[in-house]
């Protein structure tokens, strides 16, 4: 997995913390951590809804939060949605959800945001990440180091859209170390480029063609990059990947340029991720340890981002399966450790166990009655076991980039 620097931003941000009385210049405020909160199924269902349309028609919508005082979804538009939008968003916003209007839409915060990451460094700070702050219709800024001068060179070129918040460098997680898996490929199993040595990856979903035509893995783009590589190899003994599986070639990658950044393909951008060609997949997971043998069935997949709040599990072939990460964050720009800028990610926070190198690629997922429901591809970590930040790619980018879709029992 890649370590990327990211300072990550919270979508679900409460509040923030004022400058203190002695400050003698506007400083960016401090973003202010979400509280826990156990969200209603009907919630997260509304708001993976209006996550769908927010990327769909990025100028009529302004993103969705759960108001936990109030138990309901909010729902956000521009002063320039239409009327057709004002009255979709009252559907969206499901039973006693309600709509406000917001001064910038997902198109105008997601145009800042690539803005601001080209900078690069501000007050000679790295600038490691943006998120989309929904609720205060803004963005979250985050530095490598937060100093009073980075918050007011902040406030006095963004004004109050931006606050900040510090976060450890995220790690790429592709590294050395299940491990010999077999025709009808899994995802959760481990993989190898053959140029490689043992620097592996894991593999998230099982995918195939609409028409059937062809079968995939899919896994990290960091993983693939910045190879032209012909085959993936999985391993025959511990040490020895010469099984190949099949081939991983690098123009089936949402990555471009030496650095690793998220390409711009027809207009927009697809995070971290790639495809293994295959000649055959089993809608299943590995699930359990690192050199496990039990699996779980995908038997749904999410078709837009992932609710704020969401609960999600990944399962990486290097340290096996954990859970009780909470979705923070469903739209964040991050540099990884190579200088590249990854967009979209999701960020999603534990206090428990974290993923490392290896897991690179793996499966998140969110489990449900009969198995899991796919959601994302894993990218990289900052923190730790304890205080744990995830970022990984939402499955529905590589459903719309390679044209092709999760293979589940359904």
């Amino acid at each position: 997995m890649l370590a990327v620097a990211v300072t990550a931003v919270s979508l679900s941000t409460t509040g923030v913390a004022a400058a203190g009385p002695s400050s003698e210049r506007p400083l960016a405020p401090l973003a202010e951590a979400a509280p826990a909160v156990s969200l209603p199924e009907s919630a997260i269902e509304a708001m993976e809804t209006v996550n769908h349309a927010v990327l769909a028609e990025p100028t009529q919508w302004a993103g969705a939060w759960y108001d936990a005082a109030a138990g309901r979804v909010v729902t956000a538009v521009p002063g320039g949605a239409s009327d057709r939008t004002r009255k979709d968003a009252w559907a969206k916003a499901g039973s006693g959800g309600t709509v406000v209007q917001v001064e910038r839409s997902f198109a105008d915060l997601a145009r800042l945001s690539d803005t601001i990451m080209q900078r690069d460094t501000i007050a000679s700070v790295n600038i490691v990440s943006t998120a989309m702050d929904w609720k205060r219709n803004g963005l979250i800024v985050g530095l490598e180091t937060v100093t009073d001068e980075a918050r007011a060179a902040l406030a006095a070129d963004y004004g109050d859209v931006v606050t900040v918040r510090q976060m450890a460098p995220v790690k790429l997680l592709d590294g050395p170390s299940r491990y010999r898996d077999r025709y009808p490929y899994w995802g959760g199993s481990a993989w190898a480029p053959p140029r490689t040595g043992n620097l592996h990856c894991s593999t998230s979903f099982p995918m195939k063609r609409p028409d059937g035509s062809k079968h995939f893995l899919v896994t990290a783009g960091h993983c693939n990059h910045p190879y032209k590589l012909d085959v993936a190899t999985m391993n025959t003994g511990k040490t020895s990947w010469s099984n190949v599986i099949g081939t991983s070639k690098g123009y089936q990658n949402s990555l471009c340029g030496s650095a690793g950044s998220s390409c711009t393909i027809d207009g927009r951008q697809y995070g971290d991720i790639s495809l293994i060609r295959v000649n055959g997949n089993q809608a299943r997971i590995y699930t359990g340890g690192p050199d496990g043998t039990t699996s779980a069935a995908v038997v749904s997949t999410q078709t837009s981002l992932p609710a704020i709040g969401d609960s999600m599990c990944v399962s990486g072939a290097r340290t096996g399966t954990s859970c009780g990460y909470t979705v923070t964050d469903n739209f964040v720009s991050a540099e990884n450790e190579e200088g590249g800028i990854m967009t979209p990610l999701v960020k999603a926070e534990s206090v428990g166990a974290c993923p490392w190198r290896g897991d690179s690629g793996g499966a998140v997922y969110k489990p449900v009655t009969g198995g899991v429901r796919a959601s994302g591809v894993l990218s990289g970590v900052s923190g730790g076991p304890g205080d744990c930040k995830m970022y990984y790619t939402s499955i529905s980018y590589a459903q719309q980039l390679f044209d092709a879709q999760v293979v589940t029992t359904s």
